[in-house]
């Protein structure tokens, strides 16, 4: 006969295990609205995967594009502009590629059910989060409308697929980097910032950061990110960029501690992405092997009217070389 201990213990960790469950799943559907049940079926059958998808293309060892986007946050004057907009491109035979976007750039939005309309880049996401708008497409009408209309919009710029999208929120840096234990982050300018706001109550404080690589935890490197009084828009996104390079680096070499338990809770409050789990799986396989000493950088900082040319392979950089954005996200591009 079973000891009546024994089946009380059996019932907690049972009741454990499925409340746990439970929180995983939410935040999963949370995070990645898209996912279904049988997804997670599929992911623990290792069933073939849909062709056309990240786990196909990388077993077929083709190039795969993700778009990386940060949001304003709740200071910004809209905290659904981006702005910061990254493409990274991994597999195929070329080196993997971190591209970012000027995100003032002016395109063409494809919003609507017929037509087009222009607007900036880092518009885009806004304009596909706007669930119940007549005039937006039934395509955009989605719990991902957003982030597949910016993707949408990036993929006809630079005339090549972008395979799926990551947007997370400037708010949940600190969150996100104390719970992996703070980062590394190559500061390339001093910042200096008299009237950096502490709260929405106006008062402000002094922050300032040298130039150089330096550990930041998650308070600092909001600071460092948010800042906006002391420097330009364009020098406010490259900011984040670093930032999310530095993330995006300490992922990579993460190791299991206590803190990573408050990862899940935290991308359910500031991450969304198109990703199904096993495209997660697969991403999170190919980023881990990602070294970052040899992934080629781009950032374009020219004129309005000269980035665009740029992007669409119309006009040199000024070094004299031919940079053409759509040449280095194929298959088969070897970027040097």
């Amino acid at each position: 006969m079973v000891r009546r201990p024994l089946v009380t213990l059996l019932a907690l960790v049972t009741a454990v295990t499925l409340a746990l469950a439970g929180w995983l799943w939410s935040v999963l559907v949370t995070v990645a609205p898209r996912a279904q049940p049988g997804d997670l079926v599929a992911l623990a059958s290792h069933a073939t995967p849909t062709t056309g998808s990240i786990a196909w293309k990388h077993q077929h060892g083709a190039r795969i594009t993700l778009l990386l986007l940060a949001k304003g946050g709740s200071d910004a004057e809209d905290s659904n502009l981006t702005d910061t907009i990254l493409l990274l491109s991994v597999g195929g035979a070329g080196r993997p590629v971190i591209i970012a976007l000027p995100r003032w750039l002016s395109v063409s939005i494809p919003a609507p059910a017929r037509g087009e309309i222009s607007g900036q880049l880092y518009a885009a996401y806004k304009i596909g989060s706007q669930r119940g708008d007549p005039r937006l497409s039934s395509r955009w009408q989605t719990s991902t409308g957003g982030g597949d209309l910016a993707a949408a919009t990036v993929s006809q710029l630079t005339g090549r697929p972008t395979d799926a999208w990551v947007l997370i929120d400037i708010d949940a840096f600190p969150p996100l980097i104390d719970a992996l234990g703070g980062i590394w982050v190559t500061v390339p300018a001093p910042l200096d910032d008299p009237h950096y706001p502490v709260d929405d109550s106006g008062r402000t404080m002094h922050i300032r950061f040298v130039a150089g690589l330096q550990w930041m935890n998650g308070e600092r490197a909001l600071e460092y990110a948010r800042s906006r009084l002391s420097t330009s828009d364009t020098d406010r996104s490259s900011r984040q960029e670093v930032v999310l390079i530095a993330i995006l680096h300490r992922l990579i070499s993460l190791q299991l501690s206590p803190g990573t338990l408050r990862i899940p809770g935290v991308f359910s409050s500031g991450v969304r992405t198109n990703l199904l789990p096993a495209d997660m799986r697969e991403m999170f396989g190919l980023v881990s092997r990602l070294q970052l000493k040899e992934t080629r950088r781009v950032t374009i900082r020219l004129p309005f009217a000269a980035a665009r040319r740029v992007i669409c392979g119309l006009a040199d950089l000024p070094r004299g070389r031919a940079f053409r954005l759509g040449g280095m996200l194929r298959s088969d591009a070897r970027v040097h």
